[in-house]
């Protein structure tokens, strides 16, 4: 795993970075490690949190990963207009959205924000963006089910195969 963001200020320990260009996979959080200007290591976005010293940063932050899943929403919801239900590309773009949006979701329930001052329009806003993900995650993972069913049926004839 390969993550290239540059820190842009010396007090951000940790930064939100996309490991491609698609638009269908979710950018993930990293930390820098050491003196190390990169951000190398993969963290949630409550670990990130965490690592930050400032409540002013946490915000930033929230407002980073709100805006990067509207756009992983966006590019989603594109994805659905013109493809297939049966597409099989369609179950990694959900479970991107479902793990992204979960990050989020967390974040917004944590004590932390209790707390501090999370602006009740952000947290709003947030959980908007959060519901209208799942919702979209459940499109796409519409036949998931059947791929799980499937996947048991093959495992379980491989197993009366492969045994003496």
């Amino acid at each position: 795993m390969t993550m290239t963001a540059v820190a842009g200020r010396d007090l951000d320990r940790c930064a939100l970075v996309a490991e491609c260009d698609c638009g269908l996979c979710a950018p993930t959080w990293a930390r820098r490690r050491g003196k190390s200007r990169r951000f190398t290591e993969p963290v949630t976005l409550m670990m990130a949190i965490e690592l930050e010293p400032s409540a002013a940063r946490w915000v930033v932050m929230v407002r980073e990963h709100r805006f990067a899943l509207g756009e992983l929403l966006a590019a989603a919801d594109e994805f659905l207009a013109v493809t297939t239900v049966d597409d099989p590309e369609r179950p990694s773009v959900g479970l991107a959205l479902v793990m992204f949006s979960g990050e989020l979701a967390a974040a917004l329930g944590a004590q932390e924000f209790v707390l501090e001052p999370l602006l009740d329009a952000l947290r709003l806003v947030c959980l908007e963006t959060v519901a209208a993900a799942m919702s979209t995650a459940a499109g796409c993972l519409v036949k998931m089910g059947e791929m799980v069913e499937l996947a048991g049926a093959m495992a379980s004839v491989l197993s009366g195969v492969l045994e003496p």
